[in-house]
C-alpha cells in the first residue's frame, strides 16, 4: 500500500523549523554584514589571492578602493574584486544552514559554522586563483566562460558539499 503522506507531521514540523531558522539566521547574518564595509572583504580575498599568486611567481599590486583592484604584471587589465568574489553569500548560507540544524548539539553546530566559514575561504581563494590563472594562460576569451562555470560549481560544491559532509559527521 502506498502511503498518502510522504512526510509525517513530525518530519514536516522539523523541516519547517529548519526553514524558519535558516531564514532568520540568513537575515540576521546578512544584516550584520551590512555594517562592515564590503571593500574590507574584497581586500581580504584580493590579498590572500595575491599571496598565493606571488608564491606561484606572479608579481603586482593591490589597489584599495571600491572595487578593490589586483594589478598583475602578467595582465594588461586589473582584476576587480566585487561582492560575488568575496564568498559572503556562500558563507552566510552555510552558516545559516548549519546553525539551523536544531537536532544536532550546539557545540557541533558552532564547530560546523566555524569550519564552514574556513572551508568557504579556502575554496573561494582556490576559485579566484584558478580563474586568474585561466585568464593569464588562456586569455580573456576563456575567462568569461571559466569564471561563470567555476562560480556555479563553487556555489553548489561549497554550499551543498560542505553541508552534506558536516551533517554526515555531525549525526555519527
Amino acid at each position: 500500500m502506498i502511503e498518502k503522506n510522504l512526510f509525517s507531521r513530525k518530519e514536516s514540523l522539523k523541516a519547517g523549523k529548519f526553514l524558519l531558522g535558516f531564514g532568520v539566521c540568513f537575515l540576521a547574518l546578512s544584516a550584520l554584514l551590512f555594517f562592515v564595509p564590503l571593500s574590507w572583504f574584497e581586500y581580504f580575498f584580493a590579498a590572500i589571492s595575491f599571496f598565493v599568486l606571488n608564491l606561484l611567481g606572479f608579481g603586482g599590486e593591490i589597489v584599495f578602493g571600491e572595487p578593490v583592484l589586483l594589478r598583475l604584471a602578467a595582465l594588461s587589465q586589473p582584476i576587480a574584486f566585487s561582492y560575488l568574489c568575496t564568498g559572503l553569500l556562500e558563507a552566510v548560507i552555510v552558516a545559516s544552514a548549519v546553525a539551523s540544524s536544531f537536532g544536532i548539539s550546539a557545540k557541533k553546530r558552532a564547530l560546523g559554522v566555524l569550519a564552514g566559514i574556513f572551508a568557504i575561504v579556502v575554496f573561494n581563494t582556490a576559485r579566484i586563483v584558478a580563474s586568474i590563472l585561466i585568464i593569464i594562460f588562456a586569455g580573456t576569451g576563456a575567462a568569461a566562460f571559466s569564471h561563470d562555470l567555476l562560480f556555479r560549481v563553487f556555489l553548489f560544491a561549497a554550499v551543498a558539499g560542505y553541508y552534506f559532509a558536516w551533517f554526515s559527521w555531525a549525526v555519527k
